[in-house]
């Protein structure tokens, strides 16, 4: 997948390019009222049912040609990218939905709150529920040009059958190295 930063041989994607691209979308002039309404909106209805088809329906609407999108398991940049990743994790899917809890806003950078629920067939029959926070900068059109998605992956990953063992192996010990 171009644009993407997992090799085989990396752990975890490089957080420098965060801050470049951050530093990229500086200049992004602000959006009118009417406009940024506009964007809130579509990027929350866009997150409220996340499958293939929805994806399909709105990627496109919601993020601009050279937007840039990280979160704990990968970057990618461009919507070509974004909309492949997007594909791929939606494949596993059987229901998945994002209530944005909150959106803050302070100077051009958008901070939405929001509670996943999540059913995979990578989890048959579990509800995966988790919270996140999703950074973002939109354009002066009102498309995202920046997300950044901060979440707790182990939600998902403790449910997974040979990842979920070390998953909560390594918290256990961790919580009994805590204990007094």
């Amino acid at each position: 997948m171009a644009g993407c930063t997992s090799k085989p041989d990396e752990l975890a994607p490089d957080w420098s390019r965060n801050t470049a691209a951050l530093a990229q979308t500086e200049n992004v002039e602000h959006m009118t009222a009417e406009t940024e309404q506009a964007a809130l909106q579509r990027f929350t209805a866009f997150y409220a049912e996340y499958s293939a088809e929805a994806i399909k329906a709105g990627v496109r609407t919601v993020y601009a040609e050279e937007a840039w999108f990280g979160d704990p398991f990968h970057i990618v940049e461009g919507i070509d990218d974004i909309e492949h990743y997007f594909m791929v994790m939606a494949e596993p899917v059987e229901h998945c939905t994002f209530r944005i809890d909150s959106i803050q806003r302070s100077g051009k950078d958008y901070f939405a709150r929001w509670t996943m629920v999540l059913e995979s067939a990578a989890a048959k029959g579990q509800i995966i529920e988790t919270i996140g926070i999703s950074h973002v900068r939109f354009n002066s059109a009102g498309k995202v040009v920046f997300q950044q998605d901060y979440w707790d992956t182990s939600a998902m990953l403790d449910r997974l059958p040979v990842v979920g063992y070390w998953t909560r192996l390594v918290k256990t010990r961790i919580a009994k190295g805590l204990e007094k």
